[in-house]
């Protein structure tokens, strides 16, 4: 069915043009927003990643004389395509804001083609409404704050070995061998893996360094200790190379913040112990529904490889 519909678009005219019209715009858009405007037009809006997309999948579908709902629906998505993979070989966007717009564009891209087809879609007035809505609501946005959003990413383990073994190895973790890390979400999109953390004493007030790649490194400050049951710190990233993770997603920037973190060591009988790994984290997105499910996928993909790092070391 989808070979049928893409050997129809590929041989037509139309199909073609219109490919190549919504690309040109999606990538227009992109390198806009990098210029940024004096801060006007910036990828992290409704404007950019929800409006921008319908715009791509209208103006594919556009040209088409009478597009079936095969094409209405598909033939944008290879114009998504040309624009994600456009954006990401000029250095524009990460694997990571790519993995995290490319659902939102697929889907906003169809239904920029089904109002294409439609007759709505095919009066005078909609084309240059199509062309300009992005940018108005990219203005509109500008001069609003950001909403904030606290999610608390929670995951656990049972270990077998009492929380005398697996204290230790929970307040200072020794470097991770290659051989320990599992496949993962977060490594899978270019988050660096996590090495090391060490602590400069213990007790409240103790230092926590956690140490990852290409540099990033957290100053977790104790706020809570209790030995064998529970270390909890807040979590400063203001030292994170800003070259280390896209700037959409950085840790410590204005749209993603990591705030506090805790194990929890529960006892589960004398050689057994349920160890829990909490973080806290902030959100501030103008679609903060759809990036915080994001950052806690992410968060809790983290915390499971840490978790099973902890787990196999004290077994």
């Amino acid at each position: 069915m989808l070979a049928r519909t893409l050997k129809s678009i590929i041989t037509s005219r139309a199909a073609l043009i219109g490919i190549l019209a919504g690309a040109t715009y999606g990538l227009g858009a992109r390198i806009a927003v990098a210029t940024r405007f004096g801060d006007t037009f910036v990828a992290m809006t409704l404007g950019f990643l929800f409006i921008v997309p319908i715009t791509i999948g209208y103006l594919t579908v556009r040209p088409m004389r009478e597009p079936s709902k095969k094409m209405s629906v598909f033939a944008p998505w290879l114009t998504c395509l040309l624009v994600i993979v456009g954006s990401f070989v000029s250095g524009f966007e990460g694997a990571i804001c790519i993995v995290f717009a490319t659902p939102v564009m697929l889907v906003l891209s169809s239904l920029g083609g089904i109002l294409a087809a439609s007759r709505a879609g095919r009066s005078q007035i909609a084309l240059p409404v199509a062309l300009v809505l992005p940018w108005a609501v990219m203005s509109a946005e500008s001069g609003m704050k950001l909403p904030v959003r606290f999610v608390t990413t929670t995951t656990s383990i049972e270990i077998s070995a009492p929380p005398s073994r697996v204290w230790p190895l929970v307040v200072s973790v020794d470097s991770i061998r290659p051989q320990e890390r599992r496949p993962a979400l977060f490594s899978s999109i270019g988050f660096p893996q996590p090495i090391a953390a060490t602590l400069d004493h213990p007790g409240v007030g103790g230092v926590r360094t956690a140490s990852f790649e290409r540099g990033v490194v957290f100053r977790e400050v104790i706020t809570d200790w209790v030995p064998e049951k529970r270390i909890r710190f807040t979590i400063d990233a203001s030292t994170v190379p800003a070259t280390a993770l896209d700037e959409h997603v950085r840790i410590g920037g204005p749209y993603f913040d990591v705030l506090t973190g805790t194990y929890e060591l529960r006892p589960l009988s004398p050689t057994r112990t349920l160890l829990v790994l909490t973080s806290e984290h902030r959100v501030s997105t103008r679609f903060n529904l759809y990036a915080s499910w994001w950052a806690d996928r992410i968060m809790l993909s983290i915390q499971e490889n840490i978790l099973h790092v902890l787990c196999a070391r004290a077994e």
